[in-house]
């Protein structure tokens, strides 16, 4: 695909966000519902998602970075939607896991599932397991032993928080032994070599007559 092709689509995915944004814009003047005191981050998550569909369109290396980059703005407005539904504000201690590394991981493993690079896969899976690790040893530790959101476990505190330490460490042990076994490569197999068959010896001719 050439430059002009390229430009071409790029301009036509501009013009849809554009259509949506219109749209969105229309429906909440003219509907007759408070939608946007729970739907306003939608404003965030439907740009993000057409960002990454416009990088879906072609599998050039450099719309890479157009997956990721949507992926971020989409998880972003996905976080303050359930924030702003349950009014968890402070869930922001430990949520940040799930939008680095883990907006990253996410749009990593869906390019490389567009492009067909199982390796990009697999090292997206890794960095998955890496903030999901995170945010669940954060929420344990805010959530449960600081109790930032009023929730406390009384007496059995004393055992069921070691408890889960112990299961978050083996968590991320075992995510570390399974990134290194997947992170191994095996030695390329010698060349096979030919080998060529001995040539006759050249006979000259004796013309007739010469001695």
């Amino acid at each position: 695909m050439n430059n002009d092709e390229q430009h071409e689509r790029n301009t036509r995915a501009l013009g849809l966000l554009l259509l949506a944004v219109g749209a969105w814009i229309l429906i909440a003047r003219f509907i007759h519902v408070d939608l946007g005191a729970w739907l306003w981050p939608f404003w965030i998550i439907v740009p993000g998602g057409l960002i990454m569909a416009l990088g879906f369109r072609d599998t050039h290396r450099g719309n890479e970075g157009l997956v990721i980059f949507g992926s971020i703005v989409a998880v972003t407005g996905i976080i303050l939607f359930v924030q702003n539904i349950t009014g968890q504000w402070q869930s922001w201690a430990y949520a940040w896991a799930l939008l680095f590394p883990g907006s990253i991981g996410l749009g990593q493993y869906l390019w490389g599932k567009r492009t067909g690079n199982s390796a990009a896969v697999r090292s997206a899976e890794k960095t998955l397991r890496v903030a999901f690790v995170l945010f669940l040893a954060f929420a344990v530790f805010f959530e449960v032993v600081l109790g930032i959101s009023g929730f406390r476990l009384g007496a059995a505190e004393g055992v069921i928080v070691p408890v889960l330490l112990i299961a978050v460490g083996v968590a991320v042990y075992v995510t570390s032994m399974s990134g290194g076994r997947g992170s191994v490569v095996e030695p390329p197999a010698p060349p096979q070599v030919t080998p060529t068959p001995p040539q006759p010896p050249v006979q000259q001719d004796k013309s007739p007559g010469t001695g």
